[in-house]
C-alpha cells in the first residue's frame, strides 16, 4: 500500500480515505461531497476503465447531479460508464482530495459491489476501454494512481 498522501501526476493528492458507515455522508453536502466513485471487484481484481478525455485508468465514478445523493449518483455514473447496473452498492469509504484544477479541498463517497461473472461492459463517450487491474501488481505508468490506491484499499481492507 502507498503512503498518504498520494499525488498523482497533475499535482492532485489523495489526502487521506476513511472506511466508514453511510451515516456519516449527511455531514457533506454536494459543494464538500460532489463526487462518488465505484470499486468493482470480481475475485482478486478491480475494474478500471480508460477515460479517454484524461488519456489514463480511472475508477467508475463521477459528479453528483443536483438533488442527487451519493449513492444515487454512484448507480447512475456505473450504469452511464459501464453499462453495470445494480443498486447493490455498499459504502466502502470516504476520500479526502486536494485538488488542482481549479484548486479545491473535496470529498468523494467510495461505494464497492462485488460482481460473480464477468459483465458485458459497454465501451462509450465516457469509457473507451476496460481492464481488471489486480491491486497487488503495480498500477501502469499511465493508470490512476489515486483511483488504484483507492480500489487497492477498499479491495483488500474493507
Amino acid at each position: 500500500m502507498a503512503e498518504l498522501p498520494l499525488r498523482d501526476r497533475v499535482g492532485n493528492v489523495l489526502v487521506d480515505i476513511r472506511f466508514t458507515a453511510e451515516s456519516e455522508l449527511a455531514s457533506f453536502d454536494d459543494r464538500s461531497m460532489p463526487l462518488s466513485l465505484v470499486v468493482v471487484g470480481l475475485a482478486d481484481a478491480v475494474l478500471m476503465m480508460l477515460n479517454g478525455l484524461r488519456g489514463y485508468w480511472e475508477l467508475p465514478g463521477g459528479l453528483r447531479e443536483p438533488g442527487e445523493s451519493p449513492r444515487q449518483a454512484a448507480i447512475r455514473e456505473l450504469a452511464e460508464e459501464t453499462g453495470i447496473r445494480t443498486t447493490a452498492l455498499d459504502l466502502a469509504a470516504v476520500v479526502e482530495f486536494e485538488l488542482v484544477r481549479p484548486a479545491r479541498h473535496e470529498y468523494a463517497a467510495v461505494y464497492r459491489t462485488d460482481l460473480k461473472a464477468v459483465p458485458r461492459l459497454v465501451v462509450n463517450d465516457e469509457a473507451s476501454d476496460f481492464q481488471w487491474w489486480i491491486p497487488h501488481t503495480p498500477p501502469a505508468v499511465d493508470m490512476s494512481p489515486i483511483d488504484a490506491e483507492i480500489g487497492r484499499r477498499v479491495l483488500e481492507l474493507s
